[in-house]
């Protein structure tokens, strides 16, 4: 794991603390929806930069490690006009998280699940 997370780090994305996202987050005051292995809450760095903090949570640190190595080696290397980008990571043994995009428009799904599948644009 420390190499995948060293690897990580030359990447592009940011490893975060665990105390730079519970400011970021205003601990866990935005949940912004939740289900199966994470919730994901309302964040804000001082620089004003609005983001979406996937926590990663369960009763198996294994399925958390895969779940977290697959997320951040596929979706950290795409860099694409119409995908979330990830901002970052923090990988502690209090707080295992990404850290992506903020999409102000609710999530993909909200559209594709739903009866009336017209996207106004």
């Amino acid at each position: 794991m420390d190499k995948f997370l060293n690897d990580k780090e030359r990447e592009k994305s940011i490893r975060f603390t665990s105390q730079q996202l519970r400011i970021a987050i205003d601990n866990f005051s935005i949940l912004l929806g939740s289900g199966g292995f994470r919730a994901v809450y309302k964040g804000v760095f001082p620089n004003g930069t609005i983001v979406a903090v996937k926590i990663l949570s369960g009763t198996s640190d294994e399925r958390i490690e895969e779940q977290f190595m697959a997320e951040v080696s596929t979706i950290g290397r795409i860099h694409h006009l119409n995908l979330l980008w990830l901002h970052g990571f923090c990988f502690e043994s209090s707080l295992r998280a990404l850290v992506y995009e903020y999409m102000a428009n609710d999530s993909l799904d909200m559209f594709l699940f739903r009866e009336n599948k017209v996207i106004d644009f």
